[in-house]
């Protein structure tokens, strides 16, 4: 056991020695950065009602929290990169892993090849179950102190500059004098906020407009990676004005401490959202549709538009239709890499999930924690203070609907909710 491991067993032990009796539960959780702020105050409002209810969450990237959950293994939440103190919640206790967070869809491989780390858990766990929770853009966020107004950038500008083809901001803004290097900052790990970014560069950029060594670019959650096998977008070094950091929270921190720096990130990291208790002075491009012309700013209203506008090559639109591909969790999450409206760079974070858990109050906790928060007014207020979009305030309510009924209740008849007495009768559950 390792020493974290050892000092986590010790504080949860004098907890619980000093609750007076109160027994608790604990849902050990993690992975997404990009989310974490949003998750760790879902789960604050929570427990504040729920006392004998605690979770912990580990913000080790969306690679790291599916790994963590597939495998069944708690040691990949150690290490986690948090500079501020504040994407880290609670204790982990026990060595289960009840939840996975990421803003990246699991892949077929994941799902079937345990090589790369895949559902190792299923003869226990029973099927896994994979749900989006909240939809989010993708901003360019950016430090230029010289640039007054809003900045606005094209397609052909962003993959541009992602590829080091464009590495001047007099490019961009004719009024920053010539010679001043765009400084980018990306994500170094396993990441889903470079998922969600991928998918789009993936349809705009061409050989025309960026200097990516690999066309088209690939869907990955690896910006930069010498390891083939993460098919990352740069297999070989990025250009010398590129800086990698681990987490959402370090790229911010490393943008907001660097002149004339951008970078990719969630909305709760920048200015974009000033109720978030992550928020920094980093200011967000507006990004031009090039569908329909229009440039648009990160907001919420306009995530919850381009959410509703999915644009071609999308998939998974509505919520799979029969019993049969809802057992499927490739089938439950949209994927947009263009919108026909709205902000052009949006996607949905999930959780990945067990259809069966050992400590039933674990599953009748998660049920009762996700109904409120895809439902609960003060619930999903917390969500677009943070930036994002509620799901049940965008073009997926239909899938909270469909979650609802399918993996919260039996509704749908189709026993495939959390915890089923037939579908968990052949499984001793995680």
């Amino acid at each position: 056991m390792s020493l974290k491991r050892l000092l986590c067993s010790i504080s949860a032990a004098a907890l619980s020695f000093g609750t007076a009796h109160a027994a608790t539960t604990t849902l050990n959780g993690g992975g997404s950065s990009l989310a974490a702020p949003t998750y760790i105050a879902l789960f604050k409002l929570y427990t504040a009602s729920h006392p004998t209810i605690l979770f912990s969450y580990e913000a080790v990237g969306s690679g790291g929290g599916q790994k963590a959950f597939l495998n069944n293994d708690i040691t990949q939440f150690e290490g986690a990169n948090d500079p501020a103190g504040t994407l880290n919640y609670g204790t982990i206790v026990g060595t289960s892993v009840t939840l996975g967070a990421s803003d990246a869809a699991l892949s077929t491989s994941q799902l079937t090849n345990p090589a790369t780390g895949s559902y190792a858990e299923s003869s226990v766990d029973g099927p896994l179950i994979q749900i989006p929770t909240i939809g989010t853009p993708i901003t360019i966020a950016y430090n230029e102190s010289k640039e007054t107004g809003t900045l606005t950038l094209t397609d052909t500008q962003v993959c541009g500059v992602l590829s080091g083809k464009i590495t001047d901001w007099h490019s961009l803004v004719s009024t920053i004098p010539a010679a001043t290097t765009i400084e980018v900052a990306y994500r170094s790990d396993s990441s889903g906020t470079t998922y969600l970014l991928t998918q789009h560069l993936n349809k705009v950029c061409t050989s025309a407009n960026s200097k990516f060594p690999v066309l088209p670019v690939p869907v990955t959650k690896y910006f930069y990676s010498a390891t083939a096998a993460n098919n990352p977008v740069f297999p070989t070094t990025p250009p010398t004005n590129f800086t990698g950091e681990s987490g959402s929270a370090n790229v911010a921190k490393q943008e907001v401490a660097t002149a004339n720096s951008l970078s990719y990130l969630s909305p709760d990291y920048t200015s974009i959202a000033p109720k978030s208790l992550n928020t920094t002075t980093l200011k967000v491009a507006s990004l031009v549709n090039a569908t329909n012309g229009v440039a648009y700013q990160p907001t919420v209203a306009n995530t919850e538009t381009g959410l509703a506008n999915a644009g071609a090559g999308s998939t998974n639109p509505t919520p799979p239709a029969t019993k049969t591909l809802a057992q499927d969790p490739l089938n439950w999450v949209p994927l947009i890499p263009v919108t026909k409206s709205g902000y052009p760079i949006v996607g949905y974070t999930t959780f990945e999930l067990s259809s069966c858990y050992a400590n039933k109050t674990i599953g009748s906790t998660l049920i009762s924690f996700l109904n409120t928060a895809y439902l609960n007014s003060t619930y999903t207020t917390t969500i677009t203070n943070n930036g994002f979009a509620p799901l049940t305030n965008t073009a997926a309510a239909p899938f909270a609907t469909k979650i609802g009924s399918i993996f919260l209740s039996n509704t749908s008849g189709y026993n495939l909710n959390i915890d089923n007495t037939t579908l968990c009768a052949s499984f001793k559950g995680r």
